[in-house]
């Protein structure tokens, strides 16, 4: 199998999915009515039309269903050949294969499928590894203090380039307005947050050893999941040992769902009603098919132990297991909401229209996720503006220029 993910890739997962999810729900759903409808027949003792019927129905369905095995299996065979675009050679492409794995990436990378993304730091759109001479290489004006940004769900390292041709982007205002260096990454947001978070604490000090100057300080940034991968990350630190979480000296967190997101919940309520009628039980089983990393909003889970043992598609799930924040950094919450203030109707119901306004500021049901973090808010904004907010810009240079607190080392 080629390891290159291509167009030809792409077209065999849709057709696989179109046989399993959407084939498969019209023919759950077409059985359900069908088997409903023919109880008259039943009840007068004969079920020679529900047999001619079912007959006729299998057939039709299965003929559809052989048509697109064979063809998925016509384009792997192509991919694997090399035939087709490699996905990653257009923006668009890069987009579509970053929200394909936000959606199903655990099952991507369980298949082995060349789509699947692996956690690598991103330089104008390609992936950079964490060696000395190709660090020197993207970075020649490497600094000591490194501003890491992690995005959400879905996203990509290009999603921070949103509204980049009305204003300059986080990047670009650390790197004119700081003496830091921003680094960008890319990651499969369909995994666990807490398997994200260990792969960023690996790659986190592979970039420290092999920078092309002495790391001395590092801000982290995260958009939405962006932020609990972070938070993970640190918290992985605290048992690897690693040194690179000695240098955190900033957390800022953008829209992160660090008490759950409302939007998830949503979902998996959805599934457990529409599974109690047969005719709407296919549906749920779509919902059901969501990734690991999306399940994992719904109670803002970065930890392992929050989420194994638990049946998650079936069970609401237990809450989240408390975890300690790096003692010697400051936390930034930044939450947002579409009303005017935090006290407006569409506010209270619908937050940012993805994360509501406590959980992003931090507030679970048993107090502040970080005590003493800091709240910044942003009324009449949205959840996918807080990835180049003019304020939020501001704020990040402010913060990246402060003098840090005294850095200490962990806790063993």
């Amino acid at each position: 199998m080629s390891s290159t993910a291509r167009t030809t890739d792409v077209a065999a997962l849709a057709l696989e999915y179109g046989d399993r999810l959407v084939l498969g729900t019209v023919r759950e759903v077409h059985g359900a009515i069908a088997r409903r409808a023919f109880r008259a027949t039943r009840l007068v003792g004969s079920r020679v039309p529900e047999s001619v019927h079912d007959a006729v129905a299998g057939s039709i369905y299965g003929g559809i269903s052989g048509a697109l095995r064979l063809s998925g299996g016509a384009a792997r065979a192509l991919a694997a050949r090399g035939v087709g675009a490699p996905v990653d050679d257009s923006r668009l492409g890069r987009q579509v294969r970053s929200a394909v794995n936000g959606l199903v990436g655990d099952e991507l990378r369980l298949l082995g499928d060349p789509q699947a993304i692996t956690m690598s730091l991103r330089h104008d759109g390609t992936d950079i590894p964490a060696t000395p001479w190709k660090l020197r290489q993207a970075y020649p004006d490497a600094t000591g203090h490194l501003v890491v940004f992690v995005h959400g769900l879905c996203e990509n390292d290009e999603s921070w380039s949103r509204s980049s041709r009305e204003r300059p982007t986080y990047a670009d205002r650390v790197a004119a307005d700081t003496d830091a260096t921003p680094v960008l990454l890319r990651y499969n947001t369909g995994l666990h947050v807490s398997e994200n978070g260990q792969h960023l604490d690996e790659l986190l000090e592979q970039l420290v050893e092999a920078w092309p100057v002495a790391v001395h300080r590092i801000t982290l940034v995260g958009h939405s999941m962006g932020g609990l991968v972070v938070r993970a990350a640190t918290n992985r630190a605290t048992v690897s040992g690693h040194q690179w979480a000695h240098r955190v000296s900033d957390v800022v967190c953008l829209g992160t769902p660090h008490a759950g997101a409302n939007l998830e919940k949503a979902a998996h309520l959805g599934s457990r009603i529409l599974r109690i009628w047969p005719q709407s039980t296919p549906f749920g089983a779509i919902l059901d098919s969501r990734s690991a990393g999306i399940v994992d909003l719904r109670h803002g889970y970065i930890t392992a132990d929050e989420w194994e043992g638990q049946d998650l598609t079936a069970r609401w799930g237990l809450d989240r297991i408390a975890a300690a924040p790096l003692a010697h950094a400051e936390y930034h919450f930044v939450a947002a909401t579409i009303g005017a203030t935090q006290r407006h109707l569409l506010s209270t119901v619908l937050g940012d229209m993805i994360v509501h306004f406590s959980s992003s500021a931090g507030i679970g049901r048993r107090g502040p996720v970080v005590a003493h973090a800091r709240l910044e808010y942003l009324p009449s904004t949205h959840h996918q503006a807080l990835l180049n907010h003019p304020r939020i810009a501001d704020w990040l240079v402010t913060w990246v220029t402060s003098r840090p607190r005294r850095t200490r080392a962990l806790e063993s």
